[in-house]
């Protein structure tokens, strides 16, 4: 017996071996996302992007079995944990086996939330609570009347500080960070119109109190002098009022690191240099005691978020004119999007699974995938397939790629609609896993 210890070890520091060189090959973080997010009956709710604004169900039925299928999906008002009896509390309850996608659309609908915590907007504002906070509806899958899993929809206003520790010594190119595209176009336009120019159905400070931390925004200047946000050549609402709120969520959470892309400068077409300069005075008045400045990094993949954190600055401000940020040191280079530019799911997903690979031989830190389909013209023309229906389309599949396939090679991922997917508690649960690493 003593003989066969020599081998024993051997074989031993083979399995070792081997055991480490396959999580470097398929990576701790698709795993511990997996046993969070992807496992049979994990949930999730979401809010159509339609104008009924209808809650979602949503529970993963991928690698389900006899065995292990939740026989119900439960739609509530109050945690489930603290009423398990309670039947009162429930507004929709289904049998998971009549719905084999994992999705069923309710008749609730989801209007203008009260914000818990305190993070109701309002520029008087001197603290709010820290943490995620529930509000009132809750998903809970069961079987044999035990829970699967059970989460509800939820803000999360300072994630990044709630997570510290897993993100401190990551760098800024190197993490999921979720975003909103074309931020800015959220209301403003007559009903006619807003099909094909609203992206966004929150204003950009829902959209960073849900927590969102990339901005997408395009600048205009009228001639009455004045600064606008626009979708394209269409005018939707005064800038002012959208630095206002970014500027007070990052006095509410410091910690909060929040991309602000300045990406286009569509009207008029010759945006002149002293209206850049006019627009960049407004950046700098309202956002500059907290603007971070690109010249704090060193590394192609950007600043760890020890750096950034040290300097008590969290807002980077990337702008789509290289001439002007050779004047103002403090702007960030232009962020390259990736936008597929199409109305087929099919074809969208093979461009941004394409453009994951392609991004490497960027020297910037930060890129941006567009999670969206695109209207065409002929979709304007015949009045189909507008944002809206696009976005129904286009998010529950989103949420798959990437919390199945993707969440551990991608940095900023934008979408319509954000509430239609769950790629901010992804992205979440994605960079607890790389800090554990």
């Amino acid at each position: 017996m003593d003989g066969d210890r020599p081998m024993r070890e051997f074989l031993l520091l083979v399995c070792l071996v081997i055991s480490t060189n396959l999580r470097s090959i398929a990576g701790s973080v698709p795993q511990a996302v997996y046993y969070q997010l992807e496992s049979c009956g994990k949930v999730h709710l979401t809010v159509s992007p339609m104008q009924d604004n209808y809650f979602e169900l949503n529970w993963v039925v991928k690698d389900c079995n006899e065995n292990n299928s939740p026989d119900y999906i439960i739609f509530s008002n109050e945690d489930p944990r603290n009423r398990e009896e309670e039947r009162s509390a429930i507004l929709k309850e289904i049998r998971a086996s009549e719905h084999p996608t994992g999705y069923y659309k309710t008749k609730f609908k989801f209007r203008e939330p009260w914000l818990p915590g305190n993070w109701e907007y309002n520029p008087n504002t001197v603290n709010a609570d820290i943490g995620p906070h529930c509000l009132p509806f809750w998903i809970t899958s069961k079987r044999n009347n035990q829970t699967i899993d059970t989460r509800c929809l939820e803000i999360q206003p300072t994630w990044m500080q709630d997570n510290r520790e897993y993100l401190a010594n990551q760098r800024i190119g190197n993490v999921f960070i979720p975003g909103t595209h074309n931020s800015g176009s959220y209301s403003g336009i007559i009903a006619v119109f807003e099909g094909y120019v609203l992206n966004q159905d929150r204003d950009v400070w829902n959209q960073l109190v849900f927590g969102n931390r990339y901005l997408d925004l395009r600048i205009g200047h009228m001639p009455d002098k004045e600064l606008y946000i626009y979708h394209d050549n269409v005018r939707i609402g005064k800038v002012e009022p959208v630095l206002r709120q970014i500027q007070k969520f990052a006095e509410l959470a410091p910690q909060e690191v929040i991309i602000v892309d300045i990406h286009r400068f569509p009207f008029p077409k010759n945006f002149t240099r002293e209206m850049h300069h006019k627009f960049v005075g407004l950046l700098q008045n309202i956002l500059g005691n907290h603007i971070f400045h690109s010249s704090s990094y060193e590394n192609e993949s950007g600043p760890t978020f020890s750096k950034i954190w040290s300097t008590k600055r969290s807002i980077i401000i990337s702008y789509a004119d290289s001439l002007v940020i050779n004047d103002y040191q403090w702007l960030w280079p232009p962020i390259k999007q990736f936008w597929g530019n199409t109305n087929q799911v099919s074809e969208l997903r093979n461009y941004l699974r394409s453009s994951i690979y392609e991004h490497v031989g960027l020297r910037r830190p930060l890129w941006a995938l567009m999670a969206e389909l695109t209207p065409q013209t002929w979709d304007v023309i015949l009045r189909k397939n507008n944002l809206r229906v696009l976005a129904q389309k286009a998010n529950k599949e989103v949420t798959k790629w990437f919390r199945d396939e993707w969440c551990n090679r991608t940095n900023i991922v934008a979408s319509d609609y954000f509430l239609g997917n769950d790629l901010i508690r992804v992205a979440i649960e994605t960079n607890k896993a790389k800090g554990l690493k």
